[in-house]
């Protein structure tokens, strides 16, 4: 009778390992064919040309919003001054948002004048410039902020509301060629 048992349970053993060998091998079996299915497939039929218009328009939006989230109130509004936050660390945070902004959306520039590229480059330039004054000599992050909505708030001209002038004359242009 053990000799019984020592024969039949390593053989039971080998049957269930085949039976479960079968079904991932069966599961792999499908996977594969699936795959070779979807290779073999027709690519798909190429979609119509992209309208040149509206990729200007559309970079023309894109870099609107961009002006907006860098200029300065709303910057403030995103990265709010902390009284923890070092000077140099808090320049550093508002100068990080606004590059990446610009890497954000510094591929529609194709689709823009070399002018307004220039505009929107100077505008950028600007901002992080005030940024840069506000910071200087301050001690506080919260003493950063009120330089830079003061600094902002003395511009006789407010270099974001020229530089969205400027997309909105070459939106027009785009729009009535």
């Amino acid at each position: 009778m053990l000799n019984f048992l020592l024969w039949t349970v390593p053989v039971l053993l080998c049957l269930a390992l085949v039976w479960l060998l079968g079904g991932v091998l069966t599961r792999f079996r499908e996977a594969v064919t699936a795959l070779e299915r979807k290779v073999a497939a027709p690519a798909a039929p190429v979609s119509e040309p992209v309208d040149p218009v509206a990729l200007r328009l559309q970079a023309c939006e894109r870099f609107t919003l961009m002006l907006e989230r860098i200029a300065v109130p709303n910057l403030l509004l995103r990265l709010p001054p902390d009284d923890e936050t070092p000077v140099r660390e808090y320049r550093a945070e508002l100068l990080l948002a606004i590059r990446q902004e610009v890497e954000y959306n510094i591929t529609q520039q194709i689709y823009v004048s070399d002018s307004l590229w220039s505009i929107i480059t100077q505008t950028r330039d600007n901002v992080s410039l005030q940024i840069a004054r506000a910071s200087e000599e301050a001690t506080s992050a919260r003493q950063v902020a009120e330089r830079l909505r003061m600094i902002s708030g003395q511009q006789t001209e407010n270099p974001v509301a020229l530089a969205q002038g400027a997309i909105r004359r070459e939106a027009a242009s785009v729009l009535t060629t």
